[in-house]
């Protein structure tokens, strides 16, 4: 039986009847994803059964993994909903997923970027099926008949290369198998939700199948009932050819399209706004800015294409393995009212190209003289331009202001090896190293808006800058087997985000309150201890996990004059800003109370702060430039210092091999900044609970299943993002949201 799609789009909460409310509400729980299982029953009892994950390259289980690792199910996704990559803020537990304009960023442990720029590359590394996308992903993506999800917390320096400074997340789609069949599923739901998806597998010869998926998302905005609507639409094709049982051919292409009126910052919970609403309070945003009721303007389209082709060959004594693929992102973002503060016309495209080949040997570490290992080459080419314009409706700025990257040429080269030699049959010892050479280049075009205090604009900024620069980044661990299920790991690792070119004239003097024109790598050391533990005749899962990470050269956008620039002319511009130190503890748990009722919960505890932060900077209302100090200690945004998890899902059997589910899910969270260096109440999320619940019926064999489900069953406002200091834009997730979803599997 092929695995059931469910489809609902970005809905991320709902208002549900009563029953559902209090089932929710009752339970509080949450389906918690560090290495999601499933319970089984057997002649020894109740158990949970291991999940396979991908998560270094090669084939392993997620508990005998030495990382710590939060895994995705499809069950989980379908359970809670989970349509696209914002969904996934309700299941994981230190994970934010941002959007920022027309992209989201990706905070693990605290780390993570607060800005999106073409110059520079996301803190986190996203694949699908083993396909690195450099460019952080669309907000609205959709996980389209995905397998699973897997969340590696911590630098992936030496497997995944640059940009994987706080973690990687890998998307695993289903491959085509050797059976006919598929599923259709049907979504209707408040804000007008109507969402389809349909999957269909088809054998074509013994060892040729293909598979097709297709996906179409609608719902109204939930804010002022215009912004952060959906309009999606997304298709799969994907072919695998096993001509020999050494050879394996696996070649996908798909597409991603997203439209409706794009995301919006409101003002809640500035004084006088109202969450979810298009009210501005006048005495919130910066000076001259709009207030009132903002506009209703906005129109988003964007897509992203991609395409692979897998190729695996197995030797014997090692498996070569070759991905070729295309990652073609293009966003356009019309008019939109950001917040009534900016209205912005976004235009980007970038064509991204990459190649890696990897040798991966078939012995193991598990024994004393086992030597488990790979080495592998990564090629990367891109090209792209880049156009920004903005206008400030009501303010003293000039009437407009672009920005625009003509060309963003990229390439990176590297080569990397990880080995894992076993000292006893108990213990091992683990090293990797990577070397990454980087290029970036910068055709660049600027009228950006002056400040008032200069009577004309400043002359345009026109010219080529790059940045060229390597890495090494290292890893290095041991493993020990306290017992056949009880695993004992401590590592340290490295990694970085790549450096790129502002513009500018670096050979320029460079005063203490203009920007450099070259902005210098992230860099992350990280020092782990964690064990990985089944108890009670492998009924109960016990996980956890201490870290220490030293991070430097953090980047931050700001709005500055630039080096060896004209006099007087400000644009946005990256700066190495600050060191950041973060340290915490992550403990989860799985009970198999039994063969139906499942408890999970999760807690993290992170401390995370800056060291001083120093900033060239124009501040509203945008006088000349200075420097600003944030002093040390200043906690990172968007990382609360605790935030749980905790679920209990429990299945009714009926007659003739039908079932009815309930499923009832929380994540808690402590309160966390969302503007860095802010002061500002407004500025902080508080503490918030937020539960998602589902009830479902199954036909015997899942022939049919009918799900009646709602999130953010508290209805709480939740922020993940802040525009800046004293401009009260936020992102925030959607309100209660509730549907109900028929899915037939053939």
């Amino acid at each position: 039986m092929h695995n059931m799609i469910f489809s609902a789009r970005k809905q991320n909460k709902y208002s549900v009847p009563s029953l559902l409310i209090a089932l929710g509400l009752a339970a509080h729980g949450t389906a918690f994803a560090q290495t999601v299982n499933t319970v089984s029953s057997s002649g020894s009892g109740t158990q949970l059964e291991e999940i396979v994950v991908t998560a270094e390259k090669v084939q392993s289980t997620a508990q005998r993994t030495p990382a710590m690792i939060e895994v995705v199910s499809s069950d989980t996704l379908q359970r809670q909903q989970v349509l696209e990559i914002l969904d996934l803020n309700s299941i994981l537990t230190d994970t934010q997923i941002v959007p920022i304009l027309t992209a989201t960023q990706i905070y693990i442990r605290g780390i993570g970027s607060s800005f999106v720029d073409p110059r520079s590359d996301p803190v986190v590394a996203a694949s699908i099926n083993g396909l690195f996308f450099a460019r952080p992903l669309p907000v609205g993506f959709g996980f389209l008949d995905v397998s699973r999800v897997e969340v590696l917390e911590g630098p992936q320096g030496t497997l995944y290369g640059r940009n994987s400074a706080a973690g990687a997340i890998n998307i695993i789609t289903n491959r085509p198998t050797n059976e006919f069949g598929g599923s259709f599923s049907a979504t209707g739901g408040n804000l007008g939700a109507n969402d389809f998806t349909g999957v269909l597998n088809l054998p074509i010869t013994n060892d040729f199948a293909i598979r097709v998926a297709a996906d179409r998302d609608r719902r109204d905005g939930y804010i002022g009932g215009y912004y952060d609507d959906v309009n999606n639409d997304s298709g799969r094709i994907s072919a695998l050819w096993t001509p020999t049982d050494k050879l394996t051919v696996y070649v996908e292409s798909a597409y991603t399209r997203i439209g409706g009126h794009g995301s919006f910052t409101e003002s809640y919970p500035c004084d006088g706004s109202v969450a979810w609403s298009l009210i501005v309070p006048k005495a919130c945003p910066p000076p001259g800015l709009l207030s009132g009721t903002a506009p209703l303007s906005g129109s988003e389209g964007s897509f992203v294409a991609t395409d692979q082709i897998q190729v695996d060959y197995d030797f014997g004594w090692s498996t070569l393995t070759s991905i070729s693929g295309f990652v073609g992102t293009h966003e356009r973002d019309y008019n939109s009212a950001n917040g009534s503060a900016f209205t912005n016309t976004i235009k980007i495209d970038t064509d991204d190209y990459s190649e890696e080949i990897r040798l991966a040997g078939h012995d193991t570490a598990s024994h004393q003289g086992g030597f488990a290992w790979q080495v592998g080459a990564y090629f990367f080419d891109s090209t792209g331009d880049y156009f920004s314009g903005v206008k400030v409706p009501g303010s003293n700025f000039p009437p407009t202001g672009t920005f625009s990257f003509n060309k963003i040429p990229q390439s990176s080269q590297a080569a990397y090896a990880q080995t894992t030699y076993g000292l006893t049959d108990r213990l091992r010892v683990t090293a990797g190293l990577r070397y990454i050479n980087d290029f970036k280049q910068i055709d660049y075009s600027s009228d950006a808006y002056a400040p008032p205090t200069f009577t004309t604009l400043a002359p345009p900024i026109t010219g080529t800058s790059s940045y060229a620069g390597d890495k090494l980044t290292y890893k290095g661990g041991l493993e020990y087997d306290l017992a056949p299920s009880n695993l004992l790991y401590a590592d340290v690792s490295t990694g970085y985000v790549s450096g790129g070119a502002n513009g500018g004239n670096a050979s320029s003097p460079l005063p203490a309150n203009v920007t450099p024109a070259v902005f210098q790598p992230e860099t992350i050391t990280a020092y782990e201890l964690g064990s990985k533990n089944r108890l009670l005749d492998n009924r109960l899962q016990l996980n956890g996990d201490v870290f220490y990470y030293d991070f430097h050269n953090y980047q931050y956008l700001y709005p500055s004059l630039i080096q060896g620039g004209p006099p007087g002319h400000e644009a946005l511009n990256i700066q190495n800003a600050a060191s950041a130190t973060a340290y915490g503890v992550e403990l989860s748990a799985i009970l198999a109370l039994t063969a139906d009722d499942r408890l999970s919960a999760s807690v993290a505890w992170t401390h995370a702060t800056f060291g001083t932060i120093s900033l060239a900077t124009f501040i509203p209302p945008f006088g000349p430039s200075l420097t600003i100090h944030v002093p040390s200690g200043t906690p990172l945004t968007n990382d609360p210092d605790w935030t749980g998890l905790i679920g209990y899902e429990h299945t009714w059997r009926l007659d003739q091999g039908s079932s009815v589910t309930l499923s009832a899910n929380s994540k808690i969270s402590s309160k966390y900044l969302v503007v860095i260096g802010s002061s500002d109440p407004a500025d902080i999320q508080n503490a918030y609970t937020m539960t998602d619940a589902s009830l479902a019926y199954h036909w015997p064999h899942d022939k049919y299943v009918i799900r009646l489900w709602g999130k953010n069953l508290e209805n709480s406002p939740v922020n993940i993002y802040g525009e800046g200091q004293t401009f009260h834009l936020y992102e925030i997730e959607p309100p209660r949201t509730y549907g109900l979803t028929l899915t037939t599997n053939f």
